[in-house]
């Protein structure tokens, strides 16, 4: 049977190429909605494990955790500074600016203030503030001991007593009490205000609070404390210039006072001019008199006012309390309300993230996408792994059947030859090399599988192994070895060599492992050329040779020049990208025409539920009728009777009549 391809499809082969490159142009950086649902799917185990074990520890702390109560009070500061005897008129009305609020929220959290607060509420004696107090020792011991000791007791062993601890001075106590109370309250305020918010936080709901009060209620004392302080300083001041009078009298910068003090210094020169010209007692003299003893009296009233207003303003503080802290009814940690979702919602985006990382770094080859993005030749095709249902108990997948018999991969292998029939080139590839990266049990099924596809498609074929690996054609191990040697020294003709299946007319196979084991010493270029010249020769029109891996053998490279086209072989999730494109590094140094790559070993369902894209085909439909009757199952049973049909089959050229020049596919 021959089939006919046009010469159009060269041109439609070329087109394909471009589209290739095209698309691996536009979506090799693209990553869609599609492409995330893929990873997720490919990691959901390791999404979900990540997210239910920290939501689940999540869970467990948010019950566990000694619980804290939060109670807060809050004081607004005075605008206004107002210091009655400020030499500096400016001070009198002093605006409280942000460095001033600052300020006071330092002095709020000071170890001077904070020891007000331990002093008020003798935090010294509270075992949770001083470790030394009375009942300290004892809560801490009981933490430790209880089913301890109980277990000791029962294995006999008694723990030593431990030498009484002398307890410091209460100078020190009182400074660890300070330094834990300190670390339990914070001041904050918001912008640019002037309201302080004292916020408390204890395992005791009701201390919270009055440790929140106390601090608020001392802090406007100590503000009033530090005004009376300020008076009698000033006072201080104004008594050595004369009282406090005649201090405000000269210091104030009142506008009143001002203009009254102008005044009195315009009537003063306007006496002076008269006590020139009249006398004491003259009229215009009392006259002026009068009026200087006018204006002394309103700046002696205006003073006393103001100095009243002052002494009433500096008993007030500068602070007060607008809201006081209330017993809380909840604690304030752990919040499980809150403390779940946001585990949930932060394990979910650190399982996308591993997810993420761990899918960069895993370079292992699974989508031909991916190939095409890496090396710009298309993927023909994917090639499924043999179902374990079709394995027999104990054996390796290089002892299964690799051809039609084996109708789930089959399918596949014939898709891959019919993909692979022709590239650039004007004339079919006659002489194609399938080789791997790395080592496979499944490479040489597949390489079997093309040619016996191809043998099927009314091709005659030839199938040459020179992979000397142990595991290879499973046809090959369960036959009689051919004499090559014999060939290579001329003491056989080739017919000799080369062993049929009478089942698939057209085919024949020639195991050339016992010259490769030992490579370059039986089978050199030169005779390699002369194999492939008589196998054409002798009819076959496509000839296949499976060689070693790249990664693993030189045989793969030697062998390149002497082929029109290379297909090579990818294991699905063990090739790694750093491997594929090793392995075309060093077919590409012979300048090797690579056709295009095959992914082997396949999990379809796999595959599909990830979307990996390309499509693995897995059709059960069974070739010609007998094959799986007679074909390999037989043949392996009766190792014998194959060889004896081997040599009293006719020739291929016999057999399958071939036209040279029509294109077959």
């Amino acid at each position: 049977m021959t089939t006919f391809v046009p010469d159009g499809s060269l041109s439609a082969r070329a087109h394909y190429r471009e589209s290739v490159e095209l698309a691996t142009q536009r979506n090799g950086h693209v990553i869609g909605l599609l492409d995330v649902w893929a990873l997720v799917k490919r990691r959901i185990w390791l999404i979900a494990s990540v997210v239910f074990v920290c939501t689940l520890l999540a869970a467990v702390a948010s019950y566990t955790l000694p619980e804290v109560y939060t109670a807060s009070s809050e004081v607004v500061l005075e605008r206004k500074d107002v210091r009655p005897f400020a030499t500096d008129a400016s001070l009198t009305s002093l605006e409280r600016d942000r460095s001033a609020a600052e300020t006071e929220m330092d002095v709020l959290q000071s170890r001077e203030f904070g020891g007000r607060i331990v002093d008020r509420l003798n935090l010294i004696d509270d075992p949770n503030f001083n470790p030394f107090a009375r009942g300290g020792n004892k809560s801490r011991d009981e933490g430790e001991g209880g089913l301890l000791n109980y277990l000791r007791g029962i294995i006999g062993i008694q723990k030593s007593p431990n030498p009484k601890r002398v307890p410091p001075d209460l100078a020190t106590q009182r400074d660890r009490a300070i330094s834990a109370l300190l670390s339990q309250f914070s001041v904050s305020r918001t912008g640019e205000s002037l309201a302080v918010r004292i916020t408390v936080t204890n395992s005791n709901p009701k201390l919270a609070q009055e440790i929140a009060n106390t601090i608020a209620n001392l802090y406007v004392e100590a503000s009033l404390e530090f005004k009376q302080y300020e008076r009698i300083a000033d006072k201080e001041r104004a008594l050595n210039t004369g009282g406090a009078v005649a201090f405000l009298r000269q210091s104030m910068t009142q506008p009143l006072l001002i203009t009254l003090r102008n005044e009195e210094a315009r009537l003063q020169q306007n006496r002076a001019e008269l006590a020139a010209k009249f006398g004491k007692n003259h009229p215009e003299m009392i006259d002026a008199e009068s009026q200087i003893a006018g204006v002394r009296n309103m700046i002696e009233d205006e003073v006393q006012r103001i100095l009243s207003d002052l002494e009433a303003e500096s008993l007030k503080p500068s602070a007060r309390i607008v809201s006081a802290a209330e017993v809380p009814n909840s604690p304030s940690f752990p919040k499980p309300n809150i403390i779940i979702p946001a585990a949930f919602t932060g394990s979910t985006l650190l399982a996308f993230l591993v997810a993420l990382m761990l899918e960069t770094a895993d370079t292992r080859i699974r989508s031909g996408r991916r190939i095409s993005q890496l090396l710009r030749v298309p993927n023909l095709g994917y090639v499924p792994r043999v179902p374990k249902h079709l394995l027999s108990s104990g054996t390796k997948r290089s002892s299964c059947i690799p051809d039609w018999s084996n109708v789930t991969s089959a399918e596949a292998e014939r898709s891959v030859y019919m993909a692979c029939r022709y590239s650039e080139a004007k004339q079919p590839h006659r002489v194609v090399m399938v080789t791997s990266c790395v080592h496979d049990v499944a490479n040489a099924s597949t390489a079997w599988g093309i040619a016996t596809a191809a043998a099927a498609d009314g091709r005659p074929t030839a199938f040459v192994n020179l992979d000397f690996h142990q595991h290879s054609v499973p046809y090959l191990k369960n036959t009689e070895r051919s004499p090559i040697e014999l060939y290579l020294r001329g003491e056989a003709a080739l017919a000799d060599v080369v062993q049929t299946l009478p089942t698939l007319p057209g085919f024949g196979f020639i195991d050339a492992t016992p010259v490769t084991v030992e490579p370059f010493r039986s089978l050199d270029s030169d005779k390699l050329c002369e194999l492939i010249l008589a196998l054409r020769q002798s009819g076959y029109d496509f000839i296949v040779l499976h060689a070693p891996p790249v990664l693993t053998s030189g045989d793969a490279n030697w062998l390149s020049p002497f082929v029109d086209g290379v297909i090579l072989l990818v294991s699905w999730g063990k090739t790694t990208e750093e491997q594929l494109l090793d392995s075309v590094s060093q077919l590409r140094m012979n300048h090797a025409a690579l056709i295009g790559t095959v992914i082997n070993q396949v999990n379809p369902e796999i595959h599909k539920r990830h979307h990996y894209g390309g499509f693995v085909i897995t059709s059960k439909r069974i070739p010609a009728s007998g094959w799986i009757q007679s074909g390999t199952n037989r043949i392996r049973e009766t190792p014998n009777r194959v060889d004896t049909e081997t040599k009293t089959s006719p020739p291929p050229s016999a057999r399958a009549p071939h036209n040279s020049s029509t294109h077959v596919g």
